[in-house]
């Protein structure tokens, strides 16, 4: 099933040719959709190729897009396909029989290397016909969800191009290219796509994807600290629902200068921007229903939610689209799977939709994270703009509360910045005991540094949670037991790795390092079980096994046992790699329990990019007096043997 997005970026300021003016802002334009992609639309940066300048030569754009996108084995039929480029375009009178002889002239594309002489020809850089080639063959191998996104113009209206606007169009003169350097430069299949073509190619309307430019036939495409489409484009995101708008829409949102109309072409330009794509559910959003007087939300002890808790109610749960908070809501009642929460502004209560979503947004825990600041002389104002937004007394800091200690017997941690780094020493017992008790994080601007005590403290949160309020726990009575699989049968198989809380694991290097956690119920309770990766080399937090609503009801059944790591689909096997320089490398197995299923997605941390969104739950009608909830957590050491290479992550 379809569900990546990949993208081939270009921005070109600089050209070889002394006969083609620079850019000034292409490049960063280039930077900024690949931040786009990746910070708000979660797209790996595996799955973007950038090129700029002297590496957006044409042969290297033309080799990218085939080793990168056309034969690239990770791409499937349906996944969303970007190819951007901001820089020089230009326009020639075409050859007479230059595709089928519709066109008046052919529209380009200027690469790096555009009009530089290379033996008896000169290079075309990628022409109309060429690129339509291009995504044509590129449709037929991964299907028609491909946009073309083009900050660039082709013909400008000569009476209106000043000198004055030339140093800020992007466009070129060509007339150095002949009628043999076009077909010189033709992609390799062109010849057999002779498609019929309106005036300007580019414009006309194509089958194989949807193209967005910055400008009309005629106009000009402008930049003045950045490409106004580019820049037009990327604003959009604060205004516009991405999930649920067309690229037809999104283009007549824009307001660009005057002189300057972004165009949409294409069949499916009435589709959803990359046919929703990278638009998944986010994990941290709770289903909430609202009545008159309250709101009742799908998240309660189990989660993490206690009394004073606070969330930002919003009306979708979709990751990279716009999506303002409705209401501020304030926990009132907890009870271990749900809660009831009401609004800080009860006249807002009549303009709330009847369901929506929720994102915690204050944790309200009853023991602050403490945190030791180290003064170090080479950064003291680092530290002391450190110092002024860790509150002394307990304040919620990014959702958790913190407080500010002076000596280190006191601390759950200790914070040193140097120059590009922090330095954190735990304290706490059960990470000390089992981990590293000092690691390093890169820290390299202002903010990174309160993120980073931030993760830690929502870790250190998540580790020690567990049901104090059972007279008989169900970490009592359900059991954790960790095996080695069998790489033919899958089945586990040899002793339970885990002693007493912990297991060493010795990585192989003559056979696969998989095992299976082996789940042993004794109590009279079906439960459901979650199980999590804590990376204490890190402090994220990634989802092993999420069980998914079945009408046979809760996996793992009372007085029976079940295998988390069978090898099948949603319970994958379990695999533990050396992270780090160390000789060792340690993280934490949590299992929460429940005897009701709700989704489990607020206890990640950190990037989560290109998860499938985890399954919901309806709230219930009525409300469930008998549901339990416990957790149970075990540390794991996983150790080279000797002649393995450590792999660092």
């Amino acid at each position: 099933m379809a569900s990546h997005v990949f993208a081939l970026i270009i921005g070109i300021d600089q050209y070889k040719s002394s006969h083609v003016w620079n850019l000034s802002s292409c490049a960063d334009d280039a930077e900024n959709m690949k931040r786009w992609l990746m910070d708000d639309l979660h797209v790996p940066r595996s799955n973007i190729r950038l090129l700029v300048d002297d590496k957006a030569s044409k042969r290297a754009i033309e080799d990218a897009f085939m080793n990168h996108l056309v034969s690239n084995p990770a791409i499937e039929s349906g996944d969303a396909i970007i190819v951007y480029f901001a820089g020089h375009g230009s326009s020639v009178a075409a050859p007479d029989d230059w595709c089928n002889g519709h066109p008046r002239r052919a529209d380009i594309l200027c690469t790096y290397d555009h009009c530089t002489r290379t033996g008896d020809r000169r290079v075309s850089g990628i022409t109309d016909w060429s690129m339509h080639a291009m995504l044509a063959e590129l449709a037929e191998a991964k299907g028609d969800n491909i946009t073309l996104i083009l900050d660039t113009c082709f013909s400008p209206s000569r009476s209106r191009l000043s000198d004055r606007l030339r140093s800020h169009t992007r466009w070129t003169q060509s007339t150095r290219l002949t009628d043999d350097d076009l077909y010189a430069g033709l992609w390799r299949n062109a010849l057999s796509h002779k498609t019929p073509a309106s005036t300007s190619r580019f414009h006309a309307p194509a089958q194989s994807h949807v193209t967005l430019l910055a400008c009309k036939d005629g106009e000009r495409a402008m930049e003045k600290e950045g490409g106004r489409f580019t820049c037009a484009l990327l604003d959009a995101r604060h205004a516009l629902p991405l999930h649920s708008t067309s690229y037809g829409d999104i283009i007549d949102h824009l307001e660009l200068p005057d002189g300057q109309t972004a165009v949409c072409v294409g069949r499916n330009a009435k589709r959803v921007l990359f046919n929703g794509i990278p638009f998944t559910s986010d994990p941290h959003y709770v289903a909430v229903s609202v009545s008159e007087e309250d709101v009742r939300i799908d998240a309660g002890e189990v989660h993490g939610i206690v009394e004073g808790s606070e969330l930002s109610l919003h009306s979708h749960n979709v990751r990279g689209s716009l999506n303002p908070v409705l209401a501020s809501l304030r926990v009132f009642e907890v009870h271990p799977t749900w809660s009831l929460a009401r609004t800080k502004q009860p006249q807002a209560m009549q303009k709330l939709v009847d369901a929506g979503w929720a994102r915690i947004t204050r944790w309200n825990n009853r023991v602050p994270f403490r945190v030791q600041l180290k003064r170090t002389y080479f950064t003291l104002s680092r530290w002391w703009r450190l110092r002024q937004r860790v509150p002394q007394h307990g304040e919620s800091v990014g959702g958790i509360t913190l407080a500010r200690v002076s000596q280190p017997e006191a601390a759950d941690l200790s914070v040193r910045r140097r120059c590009r780094d922090i330095v954190l020493e735990r304290h706490d017992t059960l990470i000390g005991r089992n981990c590293s008790g000092r690691i390093n994080i890169p820290c390299p601007g202002p903010d990174d540094d309160v993120q980073a005590i931030d993760a830690a403290a929502r870790f250190h949160f998540h580790l020690h949670r567990k049901n104090s309020t059972l007279s008989c726990p169900l970490r009592v009575q359900v059991s954790m037991a960790l095996h080695r699989v069998d790489e033919a049968t899958w089945a586990p198989i040899g002793p339970d790795l885990i002693d007493n809380g912990r297991a060493q694991l010795t990585l192989d290097s003559e056979r696969p390092n998989v095992y299976a956690l082996v789940l042993q119920n004794r109590s009279s309770h079906d439960l459901w079980p979650y199980l999590f990766w804590m990376d204490a080399y890190g402090y994220a937090i990634s989802s092993l096994y999420h069980p998914t609503p079945s009408p046979s009801g809760p996996p793992l059944k009372k007085r029976s046992t079940f295998t988390i790591g069978t090898g099948g689909a949603g319970s994958e096997v379990l695999a533990f790699r050396f992270v780090g320089d160390g000789k060792t490398s340690s993280g934490f197995l949590k299992l929460f329990l429940s005897s009701a299923y709700v989704p489990m997605g607020v206890v990640e941390q950190g990037k989560q990019g290109g998860s499938s969104p985890l399954p919901t739950s309806d709230v219930p009608d009525e409300p469930k007096e008998d549901e339990l909830w416990d957790s149970e957590v075990a540390c794991i050491t996983v150790m080279q043997s000797s002649g393995m290479e450590p792999r660092l992550t």
